[in-house]
Parts: structure tokens; C-alpha cells; sequence
């Protein structure tokens, strides 16, 4: 679970983990089948064991399924034989639907104990461990649940989760160069780790690198583009970004990040004051400007846009217009254009406004994307 701004998830990873972080204990096996925790049906041996128990577990009859695995693994007794073909897999699984982590933990060190390059036993147990690690920190045993996530590193030093998790219960500590380090090994591990991604993105925005969280919530959207929480950050970071940049005296790139935060979370209240205010503030430096410089491109420009937001759209249509006349190559004036005549409904200009943009600047995103849906 990623963090939001104001607070850290619970270390859950979304695979290994239950709903509430805790082992989950199934209800009782609505099988009435009799098979003996002891002993096994005399037609049933070897493989032939193994298959029923799996039909078993097919049909949800759980404790069943779970009474022949392990009579299969006491027959083995240390033979690497019928033990060898156990889907460790649906094994872990029936552990863990029947509140059994533990078990499931012995089981699969047992199988590694008989082979130890048996790596979906590793890979399971590793699993099992970091659910383990996760059940004793939600009960409050954080260091243990430290300890079992190391464990679980020990035995597969490629499980991503387990990463992850430390690095959700590092940051609950304030320990946040050791949590960015575990996040970052999450992400190499799983390159489409979208949450340990966003969670980065957290630390390097409250140590004041906004940059460097834009770049973490970039790359988490490009995985995940419709991660709700990773998109809300992306706007406080891009709005605080944009006060930064125009407190420096940047107003244009200012209101440009103010633009590009509202486009990921539109209702994000900082972002729209803020551009209001920007607007408000380039109103009054653009109409000095023109008064001092009637023909001052960039600055017909801006009152175009200014006028456009507060839907004046004749008055922002005859600023940006003398904006061209004052410099036929200001792209960026055409592309305004285009927005404002397709706000108002006429395609057709709209259209000759965007390519007469892209004629200027081949490489405008904003114009050859809006060109391509008309």
C-alpha cells in the first residue's frame, strides 16, 4: 500500500497479505469426505496421492486437501520423492486459509532442508515469511516483524515485497535513508513496482526535492497510470513546484506546473488558487508591460490567456491575434489560438490555428495532440 501525503500505508503488500494484514482462518471444509489426518486411502500412494489431494483442493475441500499433503510429506519422510511434485504454491495457500503460517514455514524449510535448490520451496517460504513479518507488525511486534522480513531476503534475496515492506515500516520509523534504499531495491527487483515507486516519490517530496519526487511519480503512472494516490501527489508536487519556480520570478513556468498539477487532479483547490493568483499577477505586470511596450508579443500573449480563463473570449481572441501580428513565429500564441477557437466551437479554425503551430514547432505536444482528435 502506497502512502498518501500526510501518511504512511501499513506495510501490507497487496499479494502476500490479507484484507486486514492478518492471516485469514477459513471457514471449516464443507467436505463430509472421512480421509484421516494419519493415514491415507489404501488406492491412493505416491503420485497418485498427490493427484487426489489436488482434485481435493480443486473442489475446496481444504482440510482434506491439507491432511494428504502432509501424510504425502510424513510418507516421504525426507525422500525427495512424491514431495518434490507438491505445488508449493496451492501448499502455502491451504496453510494460509487455515491460519497456518507457521505450518507453512516448516513445511517449506523441510523441503529445502531435503533439496536445497528446490527454488519454488524458497520462493514460497520467502513468501510465508514476509506474511509473517507483516501479521506480527499490524499486532504491534514490529522488530520481529523486521526480522522475519530479513528472513525471508535471506532465503530468496529477490523478493521485491519483502523489500517493500521493510521500507513501509522504516518510514513509520523516520528512518528514511534505509527505507529509500529498501524501496529501491523493491523497484529493481519488480520494475513495475508502482507503489514502492510513489512511496519514493514521498520521501524525496517532504525533503523538499520536488524534482526528484515528480521523476518517482512519473515512472510509478507510467506502470500504473490510474493510481489515484500516486496522481494526487503528482499534483501537490507540481503546485508546490510552481510557487517555487515563480517565487524565483519564473511566473510563466509557474503557472505551467499549476496547469500540469490540475491535469492530474483537477479538484486539487491549491493548484486552481494559486493559478488564479499567477493570473491575477501577470493581468497587472503584462497591461505595465504593454504600456510601456505596446507591441510586446509575449505579453499579449499572457492577457490572451488571462482573458481566456475569465471568458472573455473576444478580448483574449483580438490579444492573441496582435500577439501573432507582433511575431508570426510564436508558436506557442497559435497553439492559444487553437484552444481558444475550439472552446468556442469553430473546428475548422481551430484546426488551421494547431497546424499552423506545428508548422512553427514540430515538436508542440499540446497542439499535435489535440490535432490528432479532430
Amino acid at each position: 500500500m502506497a502512502w498518501t501525503e500526510k501518511e504512511v500505508g501499513n506495510g501490507r503488500d497487496r499479494e502476500p497479505v490479507g484484507g486486514n494484514g492478518f492471516s485469514k482462518v477459513s471457514q471449516t471444509s464443507s467436505s463430509t469426505s472421512s480421509t484421516s489426518p494419519g493415514c491415507l486411502p489404501k488406492k491412493f500412494e505416491g503420485k497418485d496421492a498427490l493427484s487426489y489431494a489436488n482434485i481435493l483442493r480443486s473442489r475446496n475441500k481444504f482440510a482434506d486437501a491439507l491432511a494428504m499433503y502432509e501424510n504425502i510429506l510424513e510418507k516421504d519422510n525426507g525422500n525427495a520423492g512424491p514431495t518434490k511434485f507438491v505445488c508449493p504454491h496451492s501448499f502455502r495457500h491451504l496453510y494460509k486459509d487455515e491460519g497456518r503460517l507457521l505450518e507453512a514455514a516448516e513445511s517449506y524449510d523441510k523441503a529445502l532442508r531435503i533439496d536445497s535448490s528446490y527454488k519454488p520451496a524458497a520462493e514460497c517460504l520467502a513468501i510465508v515469511l514476509t506474511d509473517l513479518g507483516t501479521s506480527l507488525k499490524l499486532a504491534g511486534n514490529t522488530q520481529e516483524g523486521i526480522q522475519k522480513y530479513y528472513e525471508a531476503l535471506k532465503i530468496d534475496p529477490h523478493y521485491a515485497p519483502a523489500y517493500y515492506n521493510l521500507g513501509v515500516v522504516y518510514s513509520e520509523m523516520m528512518q528514511y535513508d534505509t527505507a529509500l534504499s529498501c524501496y529501491e531495491k523493491a523497484a529493481l527487483e519488480r520494475p513495475m513496482y508502482a507503489e514502492a515507486y510513489c512511496n519514493m516519490g514521498v520521501i524525496f517530496k517532504n525533503r523538499g526535492d520536488l524534482e526528484s519526487a515528480i521523476t518517482c511519480y512519473e515512472r510509478c503512472l507510467a506502470v500504473s497510470p490510474n493510481f489515484e494516490i500516486a496522481k494526487n501527489n503528482m499534483a501537490i508536487a507540481l503546485t508546490d513546484l510552481g510557487t517555487k519556480v515563480k517565487l524565483e520570478g519564473d511566473i510563466n513556468q509557474g503557472v505551467a506546473y499549476y496547469k500540469k498539477a490540475l491535469y492530474y487532479n483537477w479538484h486539487y483547490a491549491d493548484a486552481m488558487y494559486n493559478l488564479g493568483v499567477a493570473y491575477g499577477e501577470m493581468l497587472k505586470f503584462d497591461m505595465l508591460a504593454l504600456s510601456i511596450k505596446p507591441n510586446f508579443s509575449q505579453s499579449l500573449n499572457n492577457l490572451g490567456v488571462v482573458y481566456t480563463v475569465q471568458g472573455k473570449m473576444d478580448a483574449a481572441a483580438s490579444m492573441i491575434e496582435k500577439a501573432i501580428v507582433a511575431n508570426p513565429t510564436y508558436a506557442e500564441a497559435y497553439n492559444n489560438l487553437g484552444v481558444l477557437y475550439r472552446d468556442a466551437g469553430n473546428i475548422s479554425m481551430a484546426i488551421e490555428a494547431y497546424e499552423q503551430c506545428l508548422k512553427i514547432d514540430p515538436d508542440s505536444r499540446n497542439a499535435g495532440q489535440v490535432r490528432l482528435l479532430f
